[in-house]
């Protein structure tokens, strides 16, 4: 199947240029593919980097919005231009690992699955608080990811995910969570989702106590917005938890014991606290959709 691969992108010059090399050299994408990049009123190197990168692959194509208006612009950019069938979305601060965008695009071969997505891995692996937060979060989300997936009942995207091209032409220009949208029109229309915990992704999360809580303060906001504008909620732990209370306890659990019942109690402390700090959002029922770059999660990334 043909496929379009798309990037959007905000002051990614750190990794942008890694992420190209990596798609054209290690995911040995086809001679028919091409790759779609949005630069979003970038004020770094990232326009220069992806054009001068342009100029000796004609696969690559490049889409320059002078303003920053949010990741909802630069999606529908790529879902009305893509000529792929296959629309593989994935992070500009992110690496796929071997055979990733391989892995993706071939349980497509399944005529019942109308997304695929990958498993996020994070690089954060210190012992500070951060980077505990972030493998805490991430490991309940690949719970999560392989459970629902597994009932057949997945309805959620991540950092890199592939969709049928025609399913979804384009999303509400104020969404925060594209990938949670998209995911629940795939799965409103009928569609399955699948998780591939073999197609690995790394990522780096917030480094920074302030960023990590920025950053799941904007998701959380996108979460209910997400919900108010379908009627249906992204999957998470408390959507799960009336489904398949045993299992999200045995998850509990496990979290517990692998990082120690002080440091979960902090997590899922936090996590409160993250949730109280969106009620002013809520209540004033206005979002944004251009948020404060979190700048610590944008550290060059490795496998």
């Amino acid at each position: 199947m043909q496929l379009t691969v798309g990037i959007c992108a905000y002051n990614e010059e750190k990794n942008i240029g890694h992420l190209l090399e990596n798609i054209f050299l290690e995911q040995q994408v086809a001679v028919d593919c091409e790759v779609l990049v949005v630069c979003s009123g970038c004020t770094d190197n990232t326009v220069k980097i992806v054009q001068d990168y342009a100029k000796k692959e004609q696969r690559l194509l490049v889409h320059v919005e002078k303003e920053r208006t949010g990741k909802a612009s630069a999606i529908n950019d790529i879902l009305s231009n893509a000529t792929g069938k296959v629309i593989l979305f994935i992070s500009a601060d992110t690496l796929p690992h071997k055979r990733c965008f391989e892995r993706l695009v071939s349980k497509l071969e399944d005529s019942k699955v109308g997304l695929v997505c990958g498993k996020p891995l994070p690089i954060n692996n210190s012992n500070s608080l951060s980077d505990k937060l972030v493998q805490i979060l991430w490991q309940s989300h690949d719970y999560v990811f392989q459970h629902l997936s597994v009932e057949g009942v997945a309805r959620h995207a991540s950092e890199v995910f592939c969709i049928r091209a025609g399913i979804v032409d384009k999303i509400p220009s104020e969404m925060i969570n594209d990938d949670s949208f998209i995911a629940l029109t795939v799965k409103r229309k009928g569609w399955l989702i699948a998780y591939d915990p073999e197609a690995v992704v790394s990522i780096c999360g917030p480094k920074t106590f302030s960023d990590y809580f920025r950053q799941r303060k904007r998701v959380l906001i996108g979460h209910w917005q997400t919900k108010k504008t379908t009627g249906d909620s992204p999957q998470h732990l408390i959507y799960l938890l009336p489904l398949y209370p045993k299992k999200v306890i045995k998850l509990l659990l496990g979290l517990c014991a692998e990082y120690g019942l002080v440091t979960f109690a902090i997590f899922t402390w936090i996590e409160f606290l993250i949730n109280l700090s969106t009620l002013p959002t809520r209540i004033r029922n206005k979002v944004v959709n251009t948020w404060s770059v979190s700048s610590s999660t944008k550290e060059v990334v490795k496998p």
